[in-house]
């Protein structure tokens, strides 16, 4: 027994230790968790070997128990063998046997209490084996969780570093494509400066060379209209020595103010061969020696009303030419075409001064002021009416309708305008305010023309419901209603016209008549025939000259 007790003797307290150990590395790993570095996982790693040294000295240590027990119990039975000898000797030798017995027992007693205390020792060492086994398991677990996290860091470390070379590399690449771009921008902007430097200098010839040939074209064109004025006088003097006995006759026919005779022309008096494809549209100038015919073939057509020869064209449209008017000095000639814009002519020479552009669909009608030479207006199917400064060429005012517009005309002082329009309708426009100051729907039909007459009160409309009328501007109402069994409108731009003595009107009829009412009453007075097409236009000027002519582009002079 006392060998086992100095043999067998046990240091529970090393488990303890050695879990308090475990305890405290535990919770320096959770300390240390929010940032783990390689020397926290090297002292982990210390830490999981000095807790496997321990438990091995405590399977030793409890070895050693086991031993001293088996030792402890192998005296008790020795010592319980010895005592029941003793007690069968004690019958036969008495009292000395009795004392051994007393010592037997003595020791038996001693042997028991090491027994059981090396019995407690043992199951105390088992115990703290146990939680030592426990711990390492757990200490096995962390190590685990801890080397799985290492690795997974240690992976992220290789990406990041991965990631930051590839960033690198593309950060040099970056910078060798941003150092090639930036010469190439410096190269390319020191060409665009020298092409620049380049332009402006041959802009600058180019604009030299302009001003010269435009000083010689104004040099040509002045000598031309010098000529043209020389050849027109001679003419003009030709003329009056042919018509001398005519002359007072002649010249009380052009006065404004001299009051005109009631006499209907009856007879042609020229045919003229005007446009190819068809004529949209005749004007005669106020002097009463030209008239103008617009057509299909995008030509403005001029000829001489007492001889019927051509004397010239005025050229540059796009597109088929549906109105032409005069300045009221006849310098001017204003046109306008299906390509959607006007063209201004000088009269005189044929040059184009302004193409006038602007209006979305075809421009249908135009009129230049007879106050202001250098103010027109325009309609067109774009639902527009447009103001124009023909001295720049541009728009000055731009006025939109709910209807396509046909026709329009300025009132006599020229502060109001009238337009005819697809809806039946007439529009009185303000055109010092822009907008629409009354209206009203006169016809069922489409409007295809509104004409000023000698009575500044009133305006002439015709339409495609196949009458015409007569309406006051004061008061919007139709005041005459002009109609024939036979009467037809055949076009979309058919316009009529009236005698300068405001007493009779004439309008083209499908048949290829030319119809004449007189305007008091509303009676037909006589229908002429002479055109083998739709009459789509005409016109009657203070001269007394009336023009017609029709879709197979003949003109017609009556008298």
């Amino acid at each position: 027994a006392n060998d086992a007790d100095a043999d067998g003797g046990l240091d529970v307290s090393g488990a303890a230790d050695a879990t308090t150990i475990i305890r405290r590395a535990v919770v320096e790993r959770d300390r240390r968790a929010r940032a783990p570095t390689e020397a926290t996982f090297d002292e982990l790693f210390a830490e999981l070997e000095r807790w496997r040294s321990a438990v091995m000295d405590r399977d030793d240590a409890l070895c050693k128990a086991m031993r001293a027990l088996e030792v402890a119990e192998t005296r008790t039975m020795r010592a319980e063998r010895e005592l029941a000898l003793a007690r069968a000797r004690g019958g036969e030798e008495g009292d000395d046997s009795d004392d051994a017995a007393t010592r037997a027992r003595v020791e038996l007693t001693e042997a028991y209490g090491r027994r059981d205390e090396a019995s407690r020792e043992a199951i105390q060492a088992k115990e703290a084996l146990v939680r030592e086994e426990m711990a390492r398991l757990d200490s096995e677990r962390v190590v685990e969780t801890l080397t799985a996290d290492k690795e997974r860091l240690e992976r992220r470390v290789r990406d990041a570093e991965e990631a930051s070379s590839a960033a690198r590399r593309a950060e040099s690449q970056a910078l060798d494509e941003a150092e090639s771009q930036s010469a190439m921008k410096n190269a390319v902007l020191g060409k665009v400066e020298k092409l620049e430097k380049e332009n402006a200098e041959l802009v600058e010839r180019l604009m030299e060379m302009k001003t010269k040939e435009a000083e010689k074209m104004n040099e040509i064109n002045d000598l031309y209209a010098d000529l043209l004025r020389q050849k027109k006088s001679v003419e003009l003097n030709a003329r009056a020595e042919s018509l001398a006995e005519a002359s007072a006759a002649s010249m009380k026919a052009l006065s404004m103010s001299t009051v005109m005779s009631n006499v209907v022309p009856s007879k042609k008096r020229h045919i003229l061969q005007s446009n190819k494809g068809g004529t949209h549209r005749v004007a005669l100038s106020h002097d009463g020696f030209t008239v103008a015919s617009a057509g299909e073939d995008k030509v403005i057509a001029m000829f001489d009303t007492n001889t019927g020869a051509r004397t010239s064209e005025l050229t540059g449209l796009l597109g088929a030419a549906l109105d032409v008017t005069f300045s009221a000095d006849d310098s001017l000639v204003l046109g306008t075409s299906t390509d959607c814009s006007l063209q201004l002519w000088d009269a005189l020479t044929g040059r184009v001064r302004h193409r006038l552009t602007g209006h979305a669909q075809k421009v249908t009608s135009a009129r230049i002021s007879q106050i202001d030479a250098k103010r027109a207006i325009s309609c067109s199917q774009d639902r527009n009416v447009k103001l124009w400064d023909l001295n720049r060429g541009h728009v000055t005012s731009s006025m939109l309708t709910s209807s396509g517009v046909y026709s329009v005309v300025f009132d006599a002082n020229e502060q109001q305008a009238y337009s005819g329009h697809f809806d039946g309708a007439i529009r009185a426009w303000d055109l010092r305010a822009g907008n629409v100051a009354r209206e009203t729907k006169v016809h069922n039909g489409l409007i295809t023309a509104v004409v000023d007459t000698p009575n500044q009160n009133e305006i002439l409309t015709n339409s495609r419901d196949n009458t015409l009328k007569l309406v006051d501007i004061r008061t919007m109402d139709v005041v005459q209603t002009f109609s024939a069994p036979k009467y037809r409108v055949g076009t979309d731009w058919s316009n009529p016209c009236v005698s300068p003595d405001g007493q009779h009107i004439a309008s083209g009829g499908a048949d290829g008549a030319l119809f004449i009412w007189r305007v008091q009453g509303g009676r037909l007075m006589t229908t002429l025939h002479g055109h083998d097409a739709v009459v789509a236009t005409c016109a009657w000027n203070a001269a007394g000259v009336l023009a017609s002519a029709c879709k197979n582009g003949v003109c017609l002079l009556w008298e």
